[in-house]
C-alpha cells in the first residue's frame, strides 16, 4: 500500500520503514507532525479492501443531502472543464474557475464509497470524476449527476493510490500494481508500463509524482510567508506543507495544503491567494444566522485545533477566528452562538465571548463581570436582552448597554442549564431538574410540574410551537400543552427517541429531535417516526443542533454540517 504522497517531497527529516505490507513513518520534525500523525494513523485503521461497498445511493437523490465537513487537508487534484477538482480526508471539493466561486463538495452524502480521498482525477474523453478512496472507487458521469461505486475486490486491485487518463483507457495504480480498463466498460485487468507510455497517460494522485513547480516567490495575501521548498508560514510560525499542485493553461499553479486548504498562485504576477472552504472544526455543536449568512463553532476534537467560522453565503466566502490567536477571546469550544446588527455572542467553557463587528474585537465576560459560571451552556435571545445559561444558572444581558445581571430565583440557583427557548415575552429553561417557564408579565420564574418523575429527570431541550412546549427529557420526547396545563406522551403516549436528545425543533406539522443515534422526524398528524442516518445521506449519527431554512434544514453534527431538503416535493417521508 502506498501512501496519497511521498512525505520525503516535503521534508527530508522523514524517514519511512516497511512493516507487513505498510509503510510507518519512523519520525518527523518541522511544521509537518501533525500531518505524520494523522496519516499513520490512517495508514493503521484501513480496512479490508474486499469490504462491501453500496453500488450508489439507494434512499436518496442527489442534492437531497450536501456535507460540508473539514476540507483543509488535501490529498489529490484534478482539473476538469469547468472546475479545479480537490482531494481531501473529508471528501472531494470542487472551484469553478469561470465564476471563481466554490461549488457544493461531494462527500459520502453524495454517494461516496468513503469519505478519505486517495486520488481524484477527470477523464475528459468521457466526461467522468474519478476518486479513490479507503473504500473503493468512485465515479460520476457529469450528464447522470450520481455517483456509482466500485469495491477493490470487484475491480481486481489493491488499494488504488493513483488514477490516469489516457488515450484509450482509464489506469489504475495500487499496492498490486498497473491495471487498465476500458473508460465505459470498466472491465480492468494487468496493465505493462510499455502500454501506459503509448497510451500517454496523465496521472493524477501518488504516480503524478507529487507537488512540483514551485516559483522561487510568491507574493502572499493574509499574513503568510511562503517558501519555495513547499511550505508556508503564519505569523504564529506554524507551518504547513504544500502536498499537491497543479498547473492549467491560464498559467494559474492550483496547490493543496495540509491544514489551510487550497490557494492559487498567479505565475505571471507572482500573487497567491488563499480560498478558503468548509468549517474549521468538525464537530458542530451550534450555528446561528447573521444576515446573509452563518456562524458555526463547536468543541474541537482532540487532534483538531478550534476554531470559528463565519460563513458568507450570499459571496460564498468562508472566515476562521481562532481564539488562541485573538486577544479577548479566550476559548473556541463554542456552546452556543446569538447575533444581532452589532454583535455576536458565543457561550464558551471560558466565559461569554462578544465580537463586536463594527471594531472588528472581542471581549470575554467571565464571574467577575457577575455571570454565574463561566461554563456558559445555552443563549437564547429576546427583546433587548439576551438570556444566558451556564453550569450554574441564569444569567440577563441588557442590550444595548451589555449589563449582566444573575436571576436570583431560588430554584435556579446552581441549577445547570441545558437549553433556553425565548416564547414572546416569556423564556423556557431546559434544566438538570426538569423544566422551568419565565412569565413576562409578572417578572417571576417558575417550576412547570411534569409528569411522574420529570422532577427527578434531567430536561437537555426544549422547543415552543405555539400551544405546544416539546421537550427532550432523560427518558425521551415529552409535550406540554400550555393553554391546558399539562403534559401529553407519559406514560401513555411517551414518545422513545433511542440516543441521548442533543435539540428539538417544532413547527406547526413536525417535530425535528437531534440524537446520538440519528435525525428524527415527528409527524403530528400521523403520530408517526422516521429516523435518518448516515445510510440516509447525514455526514454522521450525532446531531447537535437544528436550524430551519424554509424547505431545508441545516444540521450540526460530530463531522461537519450537513444541509437536508427535507421538503423536496417527491419525498415520501
Amino acid at each position: 500500500m502506498k501512501l496519497p504522497f511521498r512525505p520525503s517531497l516535503i521534508d527530508p527529516a522523514v524517514s519511512v520503514i516497511r512493516y507487513c505490507g505498510l509503510k510507518i513513518i519512523q519520525r518527523a520534525s518541522g511544521g509537518i507532525r501533525g500531518w505524520i500523525a494523522a496519516m499513520l494513523v490512517t495508514a493503521l485503521s484501513m480496512h479490508a479492501a474486499a469490504q462491501e461497498i453500496p453500488l450508489r445511493a439507494v434512499r436518496y437523490r442527489p442534492g437531497d443531502w450536501i456535507g460540508y465537513p473539514v476540507m483543509r487537508y488535501v490529498t489529490s487534484i484534478a482539473l476538469g472543464n469547468t472546475n479545479v477538482y480537490f482531494g481531501t480526508t473529508n471528501g472531494i471539493s470542487r472551484y469553478d474557475f469561470y465564476s471563481d466561486r466554490w461549488g457544493a463538495p461531494f462527500t459520502r452524502s453524495d454517494g461516496l464509497a468513503d469519505d478519505r480521498i486517495r486520488a481524484v482525477a477527470y477523464d475528459f474523453d468521457s466526461g467522468t470524476l474519478w476518486c479513490a478512496t479507503e473504500a473503493g472507487l468512485s465515479y460520476r458521469i457529469s450528464s447522470a449527476e450520481e455517483w456509482r461505486n466500485l469495491s477493490y475486490d470487484d475491480a481486481g486491485t489493491g488499494y488504488v493510490n493513483a488514477i490516469g487518463s489516457g488515450r484509450r483507457y482509464i489506469w489504475l495504480e495500487s499496492s498490486d500494481g498497473l491495471c487498465r480498463g476500458d473508460r465505459f466498460l470498466l472491465d480492468f485487468r494487468e496493465g505493462t508500463e510499455q502500454e501506459e507510455s503509448e497510451d500517454e497517460v496523465r496521472w493524477n494522485g501518488g504516480r503524478a509524482g507529487g507537488p512540483t513547480g514551485f516559483p522561487d516567490h510568491l507574493f502572499v495575501e493574509h499574513g503568510y510567508f511562503y517558501f519555495p521548498e513547499g511550505l508556508f508560514q503564519d505569523r504564529n510560525l506554524r507551518q504547513f506543507a504544500v502536498t499537491e499542485t497543479l498547473s492549467d493553461e491560464y498559467f494559474n499553479l492550483w496547490m493543496g495544503t495540509w491544514g489551510l486548504g487550497v490557494g492559487v498562485a498567479d505565475l505571471r504576477t507572482s500573487s497567491f491567494s488563499f480560498l478558503p472552504f468548509g468549517p474549521y472544526t468538525s464537530r458542530m455543536n451550534f450555528m446561528a444566522w447573521d444576515g446573509g449568512g452563518m456562524w458555526m463553532g463547536g468543541q474541537p476534537a482532540p487532534e483538531e485545533s478550534g476554531g470559528v467560522t463565519w460563513w458568507d453565503m450570499e459571496e460564498n466566502e468562508w472566515t476562521y477566528f481562532e481564539a488562541v490567536f485573538l486577544p479577548g477571546f479566550r476559548s473556541d469550544a463554542i456552546q452556543a452562538i446569538a447575533a444581532d446588527t452589532a454583535y455576536v455572542w458565543f457561550g464558551t467553557d471560558e466565559g461569554l465571548s462578544l465580537y463586536d463587528k463594527r471594531e472588528d474585537a472581542w471581549r470575554t465576560f467571565d464571574v467577575h463581570d457577575n455571570l454565574w459560571d463561566n461554563r456558559v451552556t445555552t443563549m437564547a435571545m429576546g427583546d433587548a436582552v439576551l438570556w444566558v445559561g451556564t453550569a450554574s444558572g441564569i444569567n440577563r444581558v441588557s442590550l444595548p448597554l451589555l449589563e449582566i445581571r444573575q436571576v436570583r430565583a431560588e430554584a435556579l440557583i446552581h441549577r445547570t442549564v441545558y437549553h433556553l427557548e425565548v416564547d414572546g415575552d416569556e423564556v423556557w429553561a431546559a434544566t438538570d431538574r426538569g423544566l422551568y417557564r419565565y412569565l413576562g408579565a409578572e417578572d417571576v420564574w417558575v417550576y412547570v410540574p411534569g409528569y411522574l418523575g420529570m422532577t427527578y429527570l434531567e430536561a437537555f431541550a426544549v422547543s415552543v410551537w405555539e400551544d405546544e412546549v416539546w421537550v427532550g427529557a432523560e427518558d425521551g420526547v415529552q409535550v406540554y400543552y400550555k393553554e391546558k396545563n399539562e403534559w401529553r406522551g407519559y406514560p401513555e403516549r411517551h414518545h422513545p427517541t433511542g440516543g441521548f436528545i442533543h435539540t428539538i425543533l417544532a413547527d406547526s406539522a413536525v417535530v425535528w429531535v437531534g440524537t446520538d443515534e440519528g435525525l428524527l422526524k415527528y409527524v403530528k398528524e400521523e403520530d408517526r417516526w422516521r429516523r435518518f442516518t448516515i445510510e440516509d445521506g447525514l455526514l454522521d449519527d450525532a446531531v447537535f443542533w437544528i436550524l430551519p431554512d424554509g424547505d431545508y434544514l441545516w444540521l450540526g453534527t460530530r463531522r461537519g454540517l450537513t444541509r437536508f431538503y427535507w421538503n423536496a416535493p417527491y419525498r415520501i417521508d
